[in-house]
């Protein structure tokens, strides 16, 4: 049965496993060695909140895009449109670049996330988490989602990305966000670690109330492009870190309503500098 599905068959089934797989691994790794001590209650309310919208963002976007991206790369590569799609390297070579270019334009994504007020209104519910743990890792607004998706089918005829490529990047980008969100520490190993990957203290720093360090660290899998952009940013006392967003810290932002009402505010936009002020 398995030898009869196509590479994007079974590529497609590994990517709707593997975040089941890593969010259980990581959750149980935080259970037995919690960087920050969370009540259990708090923790429970907390993740359940965040991963029902990992549940119901996909099928909200399956709804809008359903086989958008397969249809446009399939489009891409019949009519060889985009530079991978002209480009006479091997299958290898081609991977690594679009895995790079996808990850270079994730940076580009988040920090236009951060920068533009209309998207910050957005992306600022990811980060008005107080507890930064594993779960955080879905805790994305479903209209983050719907422009980052746009985007992305702009990409592919662009840069002649294929279906499986996203695919591929996507159970890196799944397993590096699950890991530097996790409430967790790996030690002296983090250190040498960051050098090539975003690990879990370089991005518990991004997460931080303070508008210079949320301002930082924007990489998704490699840190490379903070290092070359100039924003990669480490401190030492991370246990004193603040998380979330000082306006958005009482419980009713953190249900389920509160988190998709979050970018819809009737008082005045704010941008990320003003939601971190006191």
């Amino acid at each position: 049965m398995i030898s009869e599905l196509s590479e994007l068959q079974i590529l497609s089934i590994i990517y709707r496993i593997l975040p089941i797989g890593l969010l259980a691994l990581f959750w149980v790794w935080e259970s037995w060695a919690a960087f920050k001590p969370v009540k259990t209650k708090t923790r429970y309310q907390h993740a359940f909140h965040n991963i029902v919208l990992a549940i119901l963002n996909p099928l909200l976007l399956g709804l809008l895009f359903g086989t958008s991206i397969e249809a446009v790369s399939q489009w891409s590569l019949d009519h060889h449109w985009g530079l991978l799609n002209k480009s006479s390297l091997g299958i290898i070579w081609k991977t690594i670049i679009a895995v790079l270019l996808l990850d270079a334009w994730t940076f580009c994504w988040h920090w236009m996330n951060h920068r533009i007020p209309f998207f910050w209104r957005f992306h600022r519910m990811h980060h008005s988490d107080p507890y930064m743990d594993v779960s955080t890792a879905t805790r994305f607004h479903w209209g983050e989602l719907f422009f980052s998706t746009l985007f992305r089918l702009l990409l592919i005829p662009l840069l002649g990305l294929q279906a499986w490529q996203f695919i591929f990047y996507g159970l890196l980008v799944f397993l590096s966000t699950q890991f530097h969100h996790a409430n967790i520490s790996i030690g002296k190993v983090d250190r040498i670690l960051r050098w090539i990957f975003v690990t879990p203290d370089m991005h518990k720093i991004h997460h931080s109330q303070l508008p210079e360090e949320t301002n930082s660290n924007y990489s998704t899998v490699f840190s490379i492009w903070d290092r070359l952009a100039g924003t990669f940013r480490m401190r030492h006392d991370l246990e004193n870190i603040r998380f979330g967003l000082s306006d958005y810290e009482q419980w009713h932002w953190q249900t389920l309503f509160g988190m998709w009402k979050t970018p819809f505010l009737s008082k005045k936009p704010k941008t990320q500098d003003q939601d971190h002020k006191k």
